[in-house]
């Protein structure tokens, strides 16, 4: 991004003193992750030490709960990064607990907030799509650590399906790499078949049973490697490979029932794949298939008291952020229910009883 586009993020974070207790909250991926602690090792650069708390939200839902808020009573500063909090919550906050705000992000958005420095490229254009983390890797340059931190933030490119929007990254990240990365700098290959991948689908917490406190580790594991060679050195990165091992054997049982189990709609080119699993594993399912069929639209629901569904697109020929929030019913808005994302990938969470509906909106509104 340019300069002046980067501008209130820069001039928040020069400002931030050793005394402000600060905090980051992060949405639950590896863009999330990797954004989270480009930004810390901003704040230790320049104030001395890095965030004093950074976290993801209670829920997997784009607001804060009361236990959210109420560690927000002893901070000074909030950082919100790649977590689509809408304006009104935003100022809401400000004003409640007396905060200074600053959000960096890439999702689509209703209005920016007032007198709260914000940094979104969709500001400019609302179709374009960079990864948070390639954003605060920009912002980071400005501090002299894009060398020290590309490799964090190529973790949380490759995640978030933005290779094609940086393709610049993976060619300064090739001369550093080479044996970590594949032959074709591409998004299928970097996320599937080379070693740079597989350390990003390790961390990437976002189908862990337990996402808070892997975040926590993927974190440590991230802040105290200075290289991502050091990586498999970090008691908190085998922690976490232990789960993820536990994960791709679901994960790979799930892909075998995909095949039996879906529910194809040849006209609409519509799949529905509904499971049942410990882990949050609708996001990686549908990744997956839709990479194989990428002009069919993959719905991946995971049912229990909540829906949640995990929507993917790959060529585009739908806008899944849009199409998810204009098939949620009335009624399930009325008792919390959420959509959004963007236009290749997206999700919705509702309770059980608005699902049959939401299916019959959604198969409606897919041309």
């Amino acid at each position: 991004m340019e300069q002046e586009n980067l501008d209130p993020a820069l001039d928040f974070l020069r400002n931030v003193s050793e005394q402000d207790q600060v905090e980051i909250i992060h949405h639950w991926d590896m863009d999330g992750t990797s954004s989270a602690v480009i930004i810390s090792k901003i704040l230790e650069k320049e104030r001395g030490r890095e965030a004093d708390l950074v976290t993801i939200p209670e829920e997997r839902a784009y607001h804060l709960e009361e236990a959210d808020r109420e560690k927000l009573e002893q901070k000074d500063i909030l950082v919100v990064l790649d977590f689509n909090l809408k304006a009104d919550e935003l100022e809401g906050l400000r004003e409640e607990y007396d905060l200074e705000i600053l959000v960096v992000d890439h999702h689509s958005f209703g209005r920016v907030p007032d007198n709260i420095p914000f940094v979104n490229p969709r500001e400019e254009n609302a179709d374009v799509y960079v990864p948070c983390s390639k954003i605060c890797l920009d912002i980071a340059d400005h501090f002299g650590l894009h060398e020290q931190l590309r490799w964090i933030a190529g973790l949380g490119v490759i995640q978030d399906f933005g290779v094609d929007s940086c393709p610049e990254l993976f060619e300064e990240l090739e001369d550093k790499y080479e044996k970590y990365l594949p032959e074709d700098l591409n998004q299928h290959q970097l996320a599937k078949n080379c070693e740079y991948g597989r350390y990003s689908s390790v961390l990437n917490i976002k189908p862990y049973r337990d996402s808070k406190h892997f975040a926590q580790l993927a974190y440590e594991a991230l802040m105290n490697s200075k290289d991502l060679k050091e990586l498999e050195a970090q008691e908190a990165y085998r922690q976490v490979y232990e789960v993820y091992l536990e994960m791709q054997d679901e994960f790979n049982k799930m892909m075998e029932d995909y095949e039996e189990d879906r529910e194809i709609n040849r006209e609409k080119r519509i799949i529905f794949f509904e499971l049942d699993s410990d882990f949050h594993i609708t996001s990686s399912i549908a990744t997956n298939m839709s990479t194989k069929t990428p002009d069919w639209i993959h719905l991946v629901i995971q049912k229990d008291e909540k829906i949640n569904i995990s929507a993917r697109c790959q060529s585009g020929r739908a806008d899944l952020g849009n199409l998810l929030q204009k098939a949620l019913p009335q009624e399930a808005k009325k008792e919390g229910a959420e959509a959004g994302g963007h236009r290749k990938a997206a999700g919705a969470s509702m309770k059980l009883k608005h699902y049959k509906k939401f299916k019959e909106n959604f198969t409606q509104l897919v041309e």
